[in-house]
């Protein structure tokens, strides 16, 4: 088991998905990755139902790095779920999605978004998020 903080990543766009591992990668960072591809799955995982069981294989999260389009349930009831349950109620969630519309800001913040990213190209801007990101979340001390 590895003992540095994990990070689910929310996503069912495989290429988002190879971008940040390389975006790790490249910013040096070694921390477990997990990855749902849709949002029933991410409630799954974070409920430890079924195959997430084993929180030696499947650790909470130190944070949710969450798209807002996802199959079988979206990105905001994936977020309206975890902030109804008291044990997330500190769960940093990100929601880091292609929607640049004012709306969906407005209405991640309401449902208790934690930040708000909007995705853009080159792996060099992923990596500095991550890099961003696991700075505030991941590992502090070795990054600062």
């Amino acid at each position: 088991m590895n003992s540095q903080p994990a990070m689910l990543y929310v996503e069912d766009e495989k290429s988002d998905v190879l971008l940040l591992r390389v975006a790790f990668t490249r910013a040096g960072l070694t921390n477990p990755v997990h990855i749902a591809v849709d949002g029933a799955e991410a409630i799954d995982y974070l409920a430890g139902n079924g195959p997430f069981a084993d929180r030696n294989q499947h650790p909470l999260p130190a944070f949710v790095l969450l798209d807002l389009n996802l199959p079988k349930k979206s990105g905001f009831e994936v977020l309206s779920w975890i902030r109804q349950q008291p044990q997330f109620a500190s769960l940093p969630v990100v929601i880091y999605t292609s929607s640049v519309g004012l709306i969906d800001k407005d209405t991640a913040q309401l449902l208790g978004a934690t930040d708000y990213f909007v995705k853009r190209s080159g792996v060099s801007h992923i990596a500095e998020l991550v890099r961003s990101l696991a700075k505030r979340w991941l590992t502090p001390a070795m990054l600062a």
